[in-house]
């Protein structure tokens, strides 16, 4: 993710603030575990050991930026949004395919709603 740094308008202070860029990545992995979402209306989280990640094409038919190329072997948690996470059936060792991106942090991942696939086998 981008830093940078910002001078502040006191002398020797340094506001490091974090620049948001549009980023999706397609992640392939396995589904290690799933916690569904606690109550109506909240995300739940998937577990993936990620085996391969894809660039993403953009509307406009160039790439977005993979902010998570260096994933592959790494585990991640995936947030599954509300209005996906009812309708998901992950179970463990399911091979999921999701466009994610990734958030503020390098461990906030979040998944396009409509972009995620399981299958079982």
């Amino acid at each position: 993710m981008a830093r940078q740094a910002v001078a502040s308008r006191h002398q020797g202070e340094v506001d490091d603030r974090v620049q948001i860029v549009e980023n999706w990545s397609r992640i392939h992995g396995r589904v290690e575990a799933w916690q569904p979402p606690r109550k109506a209306g909240e995300s739940g989280t998937l577990t993936l050991t990620v085996e391969r990640v894809d660039d993403v094409a953009s509307p406009d038919g160039s790439r977005h930026r993979n902010l998570m190329a260096d994933a592959t072997g790494t585990t991640v948690q995936v947030m599954i949004p509300a209005s996906a996470a009812t309708s998901v059936q992950p179970r463990k060792g399911s091979i999921a395919v999701i466009d994610v991106r990734r958030g503020r942090s390098r461990d906030r991942v979040f998944a396009h709603p409509g972009y995620i696939s399981l299958r079982h086998e």
